[in-house]
């Protein structure tokens, strides 16, 4: 392949702002980006764009040959597209979120959008998009609720046109409730699945007219999630867990059913995957960091050389193409780092030929940002972890900040770009993130090593973490915060009561401070699901849950204290936040808050995420002062 060339942006760029010694402002991490997704059409003649806006998201078409917009679908105020679907050359489809009430939380329509790249026919219709069917640009396929129970929601296949109009012909209907599908290029359903009320995972094969069952979690302890098929239909490909060990990623064969590793490593799940230009076939995972490495499934495959090349022509990013023309000849190609939001540039596969069409956020200039560094260490225990770390500029010791993630379970921090990560570093705090076990990322066996761990080896970790960075990551000793969110703001406030002397402030934001309520109030306890997973991963003893709560200790802490909640937030209830006040104020602790009255779990709120960071941002300045 040609060298890659690096021509001037096709469209307009926002004001770049003078970073100074000081770095970006809020303002400029607070800021909409200009555009959130970018997504080829078949004949790679326009792009779908999302552009985000304070109250809305719209999403706009342009005309390559001049970037002018041709075509948009608003959802109106407190509408927002979150995905983007084309179904034809000149036709796509949008999924929609809106706000509900008071609520600043949008939530997701169970129906379709559509618009022709000229703005005509624009309708709307229920359904969630399966597959758009790209060698059929006349029709694609859908599913729907064909029967509604008490509690479930029995979904059917059918194809349509893709105009809306017209007749719509049924397909297959899901073997269990609730169930997702996955069709093959040709359109042919291969696989349903779903995770019933017991969080047991169920995954069915269709062959021959019948559904035959691959994987039930409940006989095979794992998990094993359809991912695609391959191009010339004879292989699906299944994302797995193991009862030991990281994920692996499996083909199958969709005659005989067997199955084949063909992507693993022995400490870590896959980073993501690699997939064809039409986006159907996966051809490779990417494992590593901030240096990502790609295993192709089949080196042969004629996409694997260039999105080899393309990886290798971003060093220290992860470039792959995201969409592409139906001939190949243009591909969209987004560029992920962890010193600048993401950035999209057009490819002509034939030349080699690079050409930047946007950055998602200009304002935010790769060179003001930190970098991360990879972070491993051996926890008291002997059990290896993994993090990041983000040192401002200057020499240290520097105040440093923990930012223990969310979930618990099942999720993890990363390498690239974060908001706040990079709003701390560039303000001259040293940023702290690991994966302590229970987080994902090394397979099943490391998630469930954090079940009825709360306040004990996850909090050990976090403290072991946080000495190691006064060892080794140049952080002072004096001058360390813990702030999180969710079971992050949990795992604050439990660091200040288990170590009141290594901290100097700690901030909670949406924390379950008092482990006993979440089975009383919140979401979670609502269903058998819900219900299920408290007892699995917290335990039922009342006893061992109250000692485990930072409400229980609160005499304990030194640290001054920032709580921060949404006053409508479901999943973890405001009885949390009032429990955590009273036991504060029984034990004469003061306290810094924000209670908006209007977010739910998580602020989505243009103006309550400002007053939120501004409001930690002062706390930490005045907290870690020398």
């Amino acid at each position: 392949m040609k060298q890659w060339i690096a021509a001037a942006a096709l469209v307009p760029l926002a004001w770049v702002a003078d970073v100074g010694a000081t770095g970006p402002a809020l303002a400029d991490f607070l800021k909409q980006p200009q555009y959130e997704s970018m997504t080829l059409s078949p004949r790679g003649d326009y792009v779908a764009a999302r552009v985000p806006f304070d109250d809305r998201t719209v999403l706009a078409i342009l005309r390559l040959a001049d970037m002018q917009v041709t075509a948009k679908i608003d959802p109106g105020r407190d509408g927002f597209v979150e995905s983007e679907t084309w179904v034809s050359d000149t036709r796509l489809f949008a999924s929609v979120s809106i706000k509900l009430g008071t609520l600043e939380q949008p939530y997701m329509l169970p129906n379709q959008h559509s618009v022709d790249v000229d703005g005509r026919n624009g309708r709307s219709f229920p359904g969630y998009m399966i597959d758009p069917l790209i060698d059929d640009p006349e029709h694609v396929l859908t599913s729907y609720c064909r029967k509604v129970t008490i509690n479930d929601c029995w979904t059917r296949v059918r194809k349509m046109r893709s105009d809306g109009l017209g007749s719509r012909e049924d397909i297959v209907d899901a073997p269990i409730p609730n169930a997702d599908f996955l069709a093959d290029r040709s359109g042919t359903v291969r696989f349903s699945w779903n995770t019933d009320d017991d969080d047991r995972q169920q995954v069915y094969l269709l062959r021959d007219g019948t559904w035959t069952k691959i994987n039930d979690e409940q006989d095979s302890g794992i998990e094993s999630t359809p991912i695609g098929t391959s191009y010339d239909r004879r292989y699906g490909f299944l994302w797995s867990e193991r009862k030991q060990g990281p994920d692996v990623i499996e083909r199958i064969d969709l005659v005989s059913g067997e199955r084949t590793v063909v992507a693993s490593d022995p400490d870590s799940d896959p980073q993501s995957l690699v997939w064809s230009f039409d986006g159907h076939e996966p051809i490779g995972a990417v494992y590593g960091g901030i240096r990502p490495q790609v295993r192709f499934f089949d080196t042969a495959h004629p996409h694997a050389a260039l999105s080899r090349e393309l990886i290798d022509s971003f060093p220290g990013e992860l470039a792959r193409v995201t969409s592409a023309s139906r001939d190949g000849r243009r591909a969209l190609v987004t560029v992920t780092s962890a010193v600048e939001p993401e950035r999209f540039y057009l490819l002509d596969t034939a030349s080699g030929d690079l050409k930047l069409l946007a950055r998602s956020r200009p304002w935010l200039a790769a060179s003001a940002m930190r970098p991360s560094t990879p972070v491993t260490f051996t926890a008291r225990d002997g059990v290896v972890l993994h993090g990041w770390l983000n040192r401002p500029a200057g020499d240290g010791p520097h105040p440093l900040v923990v930012m223990p993630h969310g979930g618990p379970f099942g999720v993890a921090d990363g390498w690239a770009f974060a908001d706040d990560v990079q709003m701390l570093a560039t303000r001259g705090y040293a940023v702290l993130r690991i994966n302590f076990r229970g987080s994902k990322g090394r397979g099943r066996a490391f998630i469930e090593s954090g079940y009825r761990q709360w306040g004990r080896a996850m909090q050990d970790d976090l403290t072991d973490a946080t000495r190691w960075a006064i060892e080794h990551g140049g952080a002072d000793a004096s001058r360390i915060c813990i702030w999180g969110e969710s079971y992050g703001g949990y795992a604050a406030l439990m660091g200040a009561v288990r170590e009141p002397e290594l901290y100097r402030c700690v901030v909670g934001m949406a924390g379950p401070y008092d482990l006993p309520t979440l089975y009383r109030w919140g979401d979670t306890q609502r269903s058998e699901w819900g219900r299920a997973y408290l007892a699995r991963s917290l335990g039922e003893d009342q006893a061992q849950l109250r000692q485990a709560s930072p409400t229980a200790h609160a005499g304990s802490i030194r640290a001054r204290v920032m709580l921060v909640q949404g006053m409508r937030d479901r999943r973890v209830s405001p009885e949390h936040l009032r429990a955590m006040r009273r036991a504060l104020d029984e034990a004469k602790i003061p306290y810094d808050g924000y209670f908006p009255s209007d977010e739910t779990h998580g602020f989505y709120g243009v103006e309550s995420r400002r007053k939120y960071y501004e409001s930690v941002l002062r706390f930490l300045d005045r907290s870690l002062a020398r």
